[in-house]
């Protein structure tokens, strides 16, 4: 008889050891694994987040200097795309450049203005007369100029002399027209 005890105290307590096992392990075990899981993953977003930060802390050590470079940067574009269009000021710098390039002025036509995202851009048609290198001279001069101008095109004819008769279009810009 004692050995039927033994064996139904020792079944018992295998049984019982059974469910307290599964009980730590599904109650424990299992949402401290999840739990431990989602901290690695935060962890690793974290340590990225750091190495993102160390590095635009390198790129950028001195932000007094940078603050220099962005304001020299604003100073550009407010000068190659300015506030109001003034196309007389344009124009008259244009006419100086044209004429130490060799170019005559024989008429400008403005076309309409254009407005899209915040810029305006105006068209104008300059009508010009000279030869082939003080023309080129000419468009160069209007590239190297302080304000952004787009050549959109040169026609015209050149005579037998070699003197170009013609037109450039250009387009001129200017912010929060």
């Amino acid at each position: 008889m004692r050995s039927k005890q033994a064996r139904k105290r020792f079944f018992l307590l295998t049984v019982v050891s059974a469910v307290i096992a599964a009980s730590f392990y599904g109650l424990l075990y299992l949402p401290q694994r999840a739990e431990l899981s989602a901290k690695q993953e935060e962890t690793s977003r974290l340590r990225q987040e750091i190495a993102e930060a160390s590095a635009f802390r390198r790129a950028h050590p001195s932000p007094e200097k940078d603050a220099r470079s962005m304001g020299a940067r604003t100073r550009l574009v407010g000068a190659m795309i300015p506030e109001a269009m003034d196309e007389g000021a344009f124009l008259a710098e244009t006419e100086k450049k044209a004429a130490a390039a060799g170019i005559s002025f024989l008429g400008v036509a403005p076309g309409d203005t254009v407005k899209t995202d915040g810029f305006a851009g105006k068209k104008l048609k300059l009508s010009v007369r000279g030869d082939y290198f003080a023309l080129l001279d000419f468009l160069y001069a209007l590239e190297q100029q302080g304000r952004f101008v787009k050549i959109d095109a040169v026609r015209g004819k050149t005579d037998d002399g070699g003197v170009f008769t013609g037109t450039v279009e250009l387009w001129i810009y200017a912010r929060n027209q």
